[in-house]
């Protein structure tokens, strides 16, 4: 074959059989710039299979070669349902007709079938069927030699001529303004499938894909925010309205005169031309730069804390609670008012609430009285809007009042965020590090220094994963059931179980050892940066330190970020292998530095 030239593709056809062998070794990507979920039901995939069976021809997979970190992996452009549908009916997680996949029929389902990974579900299909399944070849088609800005134009071009996408999955493919990238950012942690890379492997994805009841992994929908609260349906989050939704709340937060809401407002914020743009992309970008992206999505993230927690202990969701007689077409905008008035009291008034039962009392019935707002998906115009913000601003008004003034020793609640980021860990095992505690679990009045020594080492491997790595240890997360009732024993404390996770906390050993928040903050950068760290990675790793608040729980948080070059730990490298930490020696130190070699 010829040298790869920028637009050289290919195209044949592959048996699912080698699809699959190649998904096992983690071979696909999936680039969550613009692939941010896989949606399909059970439904839809057993359509797929059933013209896998039917030899019907099935639309092409558009792979792209990737470089640099992820160099000999394939992205996925185009064909990520069609591909996950496949993978999972192959290992067992649906049937076809109510029969499965039978796993002797590969090698790789057989291996994994006598190892206990796999585990065969019955009645099975017959063997002749699932041959004929494995020998099916779909056509495949990648493109060398790619960039980002060819890959995302080729994502666009393919979605925005049929009805595959969304108008806003189309907006935001590929957009690299920051409003972009905080949508995203957001909209994933309101989900809970946030990733902390980019690129995340097919075979990971389903841990954090938008499901029902009837598949075994995933984020239950009718558990997302939005949905449970009655403010966006289940089929509005497939289709990506909840960025939308996002990305109307930060206009209105980000500018100084809220611009009006609408199709045409959100496409000119993202610079895309038409003919009655009047939301400037350069002043959206220049209002980002201003307030800081970071102080945008931290104001963001506070009020939905806020609200969340309110509307958890309201007796009926945000719809139903605020609107007795329901406009569901109405609700979106309804909650955008609200949030955006909270906001602007919380952040411009420096305001809070005087307490939950006063703002539930507030929100009761909200909407029902002579605020009005308009429903449906035509323009929300700018005027309109600001008056009904400060009429709304003046409603909640006595449910508020005058901040205390906060200082270091204040310890924000961080729900949200505490719980979209321990859902990364599904799918980057290697960049996330638990632990129960800085004390020994049968002595929590005594600093366990080992145990310390080991959580620094393991920031130092994270860093060392590649040069844009960045990883996150939670401190006060009981590794497993075992440790947590150990805490729970000696510590005379209850866990409190998320999802898979066990939250002990670490109150209970500061009142041990005696120490305020305060107190232990300033001890721990003392000791990170009196450590055999590398002294700049130290003294970056020790301004990252954050105590927290989850349901009354104390939490540290530690975020070891790559420093463009290898770091130390007392004079050796370490390095992640999954969520183990191992040293780094001989020739293994090469290529590590090689990791980090820009050309």
């Amino acid at each position: 074959m010829s040298a790869a030239t920028p637009t050289e593709l290919s195209v044949q056809g592959e048996s699912i059989q080698q699809l699959y062998n190649d998904h096992t070794a983690s071979k696909y990507l999936v680039n969550r710039r613009y692939q941010r979920k896989l949606v399909w039901g059970v439904e839809e995939k057993e359509r797929l299979i059933d013209s896998v069976v039917q030899k019907l021809p099935i639309p092409l997979i558009l792979l792209a070669e990737s470089s640099g970190e992820h160099l000999g992996r394939l992205e996925v452009i185009d064909g990520l349902q069609r591909l996950n549908s496949v993978f999972s009916f192959i290992e067992n997680e649906f049937p076809l007709g109510g029969h499965y996949f039978d796993l002797e029929t590969l090698a790789d389902t057989k291996a994994r079938l006598d190892d206990g990974t796999l585990t065969q579900k019955e009645p099975v299909l017959s063997r002749d069927t699932c041959v004929k399944i494995a020998n099916y070849q779909l056509p495949v088609s990648v493109y060398r030699s790619a960039t980002d800005e060819s890959v995302d134009e080729v994502f666009r071009r393919i979605n925005s001529s049929g009805r595959h996408l969304s108008p806003h999955e189309i907006r935001q493919a590929g957009a690299t303004q920051a409003i972009a990238g905080l949508v995203r950012r957001i909209a994933s942690t309101v989900r809970g499938d946030a990733s902390l890379t980019d690129f995340v492997p097919l075979s990971e994805m389903p841990k954090i894909s938008i499901t029902n009841n009837e598949l075994p992994y995933g984020i239950y929908v009718e558990n997302i925010f939005w949905v449970a609260q009655g403010i966006l349906t289940r089929e509005s989050v497939r289709e990506s309205r909840d960025e939308e939704l996002v990305l109307d709340i930060l206009l209105d937060l980000a500018l100084e005169r809220p611009a009006a809401t609408g199709l045409r407002y959100r496409d000119s914020a993202y610079g895309i031309e038409n003919d009655r743009a009047v939301t400037s992309s350069d002043v959206v970008h220049r209002r980002i730069a201003t307030i800081g992206e970071s102080e945008l999505e931290d104001r963001f993230v506070a009020t939905l804390e806020l609200l969340k927690d309110v509307l958890e202990r309201a007796p009926k969701p945000f719809a139903s609670f605020t609107v007795t007689q329901q406009n569901y077409r109405g609700v979106p905008r309804h909650f955008q008012a609200v949030f955006v008035a909270v906001s602007q009291l919380l952040h411009d008034e420096n305001l809070e609430p005087k307490g939950t039962q006063e703002l539930l009392d507030v929100l009761a019935g909200f909407w029902d009285g002579d605020l009005r707002i308009p429903s449906g998906g035509g323009d929300w115009g700018s005027e309109r809007k600001i008056q009904l913000l400060d009429m709304v601003k003046a409603a909640l008004r006595p449910a508020f009042k005058p901040a205390l003034n906060s200082d270091k020793s204040h310890v924000k609640d961080h729900s949200v965020r505490f719980e979209a980021t321990l859902a990364m860990a599904l799918t980057e095992e290697s960049l996330f590090e638990l632990k129960q505690g800085f004390c020994r679990i049968n002595d929590i009045g005594t600093f366990d220094e080992n145990s310390f020594r080991k959580i620094l080492r393991t920031a130092s491997a994270m860093a060392n994963t590649s040069p844009s790595a960045s990883g996150v240890i939670f401190i006060g997360v009981a590794d497993d059931r075992p440790d947590a009732a150990a805490v729970e024993k000696f510590g005379g404390i209850k866990a409190l179980e998320h999802e898979n996770f066990h939250i002990t906390g670490t109150q209970h050993e500061l009142s041990a050892l005696g120490k305020s928040v305060d107190e232990m903050w300033r001890e721990l950068v003392q000791k990170i940066k009196s450590s055999p760290l590398d002294v700049e990675f130290a003294n970056n790793l020790a301004q990252t330190l954050t105590p927290f608040r989850y349901k009354g729980y104390l939490i540290w948080r530690l975020t070891p970020t790559a420093m463009g070059r290898p770091v130390t730990f007392d004079n050796g490298f370490f390095e992640r292998v999954g969520p183990q930490t191992v040293e780094v020696v001989g020739a293994s130190i090469i290529s590590l530095a090689g990791r980090f070699h820009r050309p």
